[in-house]
């Protein structure tokens, strides 16, 4: 009897320091479809990410950077795309600088959110990069595995129904939480 008091004592305090240790105060990428509900969280180890699409027009890559502050908000670094055209910047804005490296645009801003809200469609492969991790949007939501890049992809979305069935209506925001963590296991408390 004594013996399993022992035993018994010794695992509660094994799992108290276990929980202690692994229990930390992290910032979180909460990433909300409106229409579902449904949430996923992201962790980032260095407070950046980066989400991504295809321009829908041009065919060429767009990459937003975005830093979280300490206050929780979505600063937009800096946006980098190939080519002019819809929706991209195509002179010098009064408050951004603007350069051109090795064939791409590079506008450096500083632009705060306290939210990103956007629409996210397979097609032109909305993404989000968190600790150097390329995640697709329409993957992150889909209840079967799929593959965004692929030809059959690429052939289910041309009907409307499939392609309403992976666009979402998202909104990204950041909060701190208490956050167990061991290893690659999260979990938001």
């Amino acid at each position: 009897m004594f013996r399993k008091s022992i035993i018994g004592l010794l695992s509660i305090c094994l799992l108290v320091i276990l929980v202690m240790t692994g229990l930390q105060e992290r910032t979180v990428i909460i990433i909300e479809d409106q229409k579902s509900g449904e949430k996923h969280s992201l962790f980032p180890s260095d407070n950046y990410f980066e989400l991504g699409y295809i321009h829908s027009v041009l065919l060429t890559p767009v990459d937003e950077y975005f830093e979280i502050d300490k206050d929780n908000n979505l600063i937009l670094q800096k946006t980098v795309y190939e080519s002019f055209g819809v929706g991209l910047p195509y002179e010098q804005m009064s408050d951004a600088e603007f350069e051109i490296v090795d064939g791409k645009f590079i506008l450096y801003m500083d632009r705060k959110f306290e939210k990103v809200n956007m629409i996210a469609s397979p097609i032109p492969k909305h993404s989000i990069t968190v600790n150097g991790e390329k995640i697709y949007i329409a993957e992150l939501f889909s209840k079967e595995s799929i593959d965004v890049t692929s030809e059959s992809f690429k052939k289910l979305i041309k009907n409307d129904v499939e392609r309403q069935k992976y666009t979402h209506d998202l909104i990204i925001h950041v909060i701190k939480k208490k956050v167990f963590e061991i290893g690659n296991y999260h979990v938001v408390l």
